[in-house]
């Protein structure tokens, strides 16, 4: 069988290789008049592709936005159900387990007697859930001087989308930078569920 097919297949290779040097040949005679029409080609192609993608990257940020504003509204008014209803079943805050001077004493205790109280702290303290945060951290956090400050200050938007879960990372300078310190920020992360409703599932500052 081998031997049957090689005589076909040596020509096949001829034919290749010549076809090859004449399409280099080709390119290299004529490369001045292809270049400008694919330059121009490429460059319409991105100019498609930004003013197709911006309409919908408008359309997600309006969408968070109105989120976010939806929010800052029931955290102004104190709604506590409408911020359980806005809230996964756990909330992600280090924050939360340092809040009063009883919670430092007992992360202190931790620290120092539990060799294991880092993996602890990230793998399961850190996550509050939503009766227990709405119960004791609710009113600490946002009380109304950082509610207000949440409405006021700059606010960033971030969209990202990893593993099919789109996620959304509001921003807010909580800490106004001095000659001194560089400022602060507070990260408040939803995350869309199937349903298409976003739910915070993480409260952050940075740094």
């Amino acid at each position: 069988m081998i031997r049957c097919f090689k005589p076909f297949w040596s020509l096949y290779l001829l034919y290749f290789t010549f076809s090859c040097k004449l399409l280099k040949i080709l390119i290299k005679t004529y490369r001045k008049y292809f270049i400008k029409p694919i330059i121009n080609l490429f460059a319409l192609l991105l100019i498609i592709s930004f003013f197709s993608c911006k309409p919908e990257k408008k359309e997600s940020d309006n969408e968070v936005h109105a989120m976010w504003t939806s929010f800052l509204s029931n955290l102004d008014a104190q709604d506590k159900v409408a911020f359980k209803n806005a809230s996964g079943e756990a909330i992600r805050c280090y924050d939360c387990l340092e809040n009063t001077p009883s919670e430092r004493q007992k992360m202190n205790i931790l620290r120092g007697k539990d060799s294991l109280w880092y993996k602890k702290m990230y793998e399961t303290l850190i996550y509050i859930p939503i009766d227990s945060f709405t119960a004791n951290d609710y009113d600490i956090l946002f009380n109304p001087q950082f509610v207000n400050i949440l409405q006021e200050n700059e606010t960033k938007i971030i969209r990202d989308e990893t593993n099919d879960i789109t996620y959304a990372h509001i921003l807010v300078t909580t800490t106004l930078p001095t000659l001194n310190f560089e400022g602060a920020q507070h990260s408040f992360s939803f995350v869309k569920g199937n349903d298409g409703q976003w739910k915070l599932n993480e409260i952050s500052t940075i740094p």
